[in-house]
């Protein structure tokens, strides 16, 4: 059952996610034109790496319509719910559906970033400065920090989902009230993430000690010193996202009525 509502979800972004690609294929195929004819050589991937915050807010976007206001003008919202099937697999098939949504579209900008990096360091007189700062940790930290992203997009996610489910409990004012319930999950959900992270001292990592500078082995010891901090993180971040969830679950069990 739920990797049948997993398909159901995940189809409603099949639009969406093709106009993507395509349109990322022709800008990337358009600044590798014009870097081969006057346009600077890093213009290709430094123009996908201005469209990753793209790939985090075009899922957060079409979460809520796609997924809660659509779903209740159509009314198969209540078609979910006459269904054997508990909240906790209904919400969860949209988190993974979401989550499916921003890898996809991340993942495509990275490959894409890459090539034209590749490309870029071929066609460069510095490519020896360049790969000095290339280390397994490097790789290791930037994965650290897009699971990071994935669990922050989760979080946001998950407090769409439960200000609007809130706001459909009421008649009047709905969507004035799931505003101000946004607001007021983030605020407290924020308060609880930064009193947890606050306490990420007590293990000696302190993020305002990380600074970039030109000597490598203290490059890789902070890096070293940012995954670990990333990962305890990731972890406060995924447990808040538990708790709101399981909140939505509650909610939507004992207050939305077919």
């Amino acid at each position: 059952m739920i990797f049948n509502l997993y398909k159901k979800e995940i189809n409603k972004f099949k639009k969406e996610t093709i106009i993507f690609l395509g349109l990322l294929l022709i800008l990337n195929i358009f600044f590798l034109y014009k870097t081969y004819n006057g346009w600077n050589l890093e213009a290709g991937f430094i123009m996908n790496m201005l469209l990753i915050p793209l790939t985090f807010l075009i899922p957060l976007v079409l979460a809520e319509s796609k997924f809660i206001s659509q779903e209740f003008k159509d009314n198969t919202i209540y078609i979910l719910m006459s269904l054997p099937v508990s909240s906790e697999k209904i919400f969860l098939s949209k988190f993974l559906a979401v989550m499916t949504q921003y890898i996809v579209y991340s993942l495509s900008v990275i490959i894409f970033m890459s090539i034209q990096f590749m490309i870029f360091l071929n066609r460069t007189p510095y490519i020896q400065e360049i790969k000095q700062f290339f280390d397994i940790r490097i790789f290791s930290t930037a994965t650290s920090f897009y699971v990071l992203s994935i669990a922050g997009l989760l979080y946001m996610i998950s407090s769409i989902f439960l200000s609007s489910i809130i706001g459909k409990t009421f008649k009047k004012y709905s969507k004035i009230i799931s505003f101000g319930s946004f607001l007021a999950i983030l605020y407290i959900g924020g308060k609880i993430i930064g009193f947890m992270m606050s306490n990420l001292e007590k293990v000696g990592f302190t993020i305002n000690n990380v600074a970039m500078n030109y000597n490598i082995d203290e490059f890789m010891r902070l890096l070293n010193e940012v995954g670990f901090g990333v990962f305890l993180t990731t972890l406060i971040i995924l447990l808040v996202t538990f708790v709101i969830y399981f909140i939505t679950c509650k909610i939507y069990d004992k207050k939305i009525e077919i």
